[in-house]
Parts: structure tokens; C-alpha cells; sequence
């Protein structure tokens, strides 16, 4: 399972509308950008510009897309990370929850 952040970074990257902006700007993928750094990947993997995202399999959209196949590569090691870190403080709790019921459960016999 995706720890909360990296699945609002996934949605924002794959469900981006681009509508296009007053003025004739070009769609830039900044806010993209902002995101995918917070969450420490590193933001060198976001496009510039939208892209057609036809090679991405977790960011899929019709349209184009700040997201690339390095961007969901990356998430996917962040994502695996984020859980096996949590998995072991969890763990840890656990093994330090069991130590201490076993040391009074044999004191009292």
C-alpha cells in the first residue's frame, strides 16, 4: 500500500487536467515539480512541459502528462521504502511489547 503522499504526488501527476491557460501561455509542469521534490525523489525526473505519458503503467491519462517513466520508477522506490520503514518502527514496537510481557509473564511464575 502507497503511504498517503505518495498517492496525492501519483494522483496530482496523473490526473493533472491542462486546460489551457489565458493568454496563450504553455502548460508547465511547476506544480508537479514542487510535489514529486517535497517528497525527495529528486524533481530532475519531471518534465518541463506536459508529455504523451503512452510508456507510463501507474500514471495513465489521456491526455498529456507531467509524469514520466523515470517519475513512477522513482515513487515506486520511495513508496517501497516509506513501507519497509514503517513495517520496522511497527516492528520494533512490537518485538519491544512482546520482550516486556514475557519478562512478567516469567517473573510471576
Amino acid at each position: 500500500m502507497l503511504a498517503p503522499s505518495v498517492r496525492g504526488a501519483l494522483f496530482l501527476c496523473a490526473f493533472l487536467q491542462l486546460f489551457p491557460l489565458p493568454g496563450g501561455q504553455v502548460p508547465t509542469c511547476q506544480e508537479v515539480r514542487t510535489v514529486f521534490q517535497s517528497l525527495h525523489p529528486g524533481s530532475k525526473w519531471v518534465p518541463e512541459t506536459p508529455v504523451s505519458g503512452a510508456d507510463l503503467q501507474v500514471c495513465q491519462t489521456k491526455g498529456p502528462t507531467c509524469c514520466s517513466k523515470k517519475m513512477e520508477e522513482r515513487y515506486q522506490v520511495a513508496a517501497r521504502s516509506n513501507l519497509e520503514s514503517g513495517l520496522q518502527v511497527v516492528s520494533a514496537q512490537l518485538k519491544r511489547l512482546i520482550i516486556q510481557n514475557a519478562a512478567i509473564f516469567q517473573g510471576k511464575q
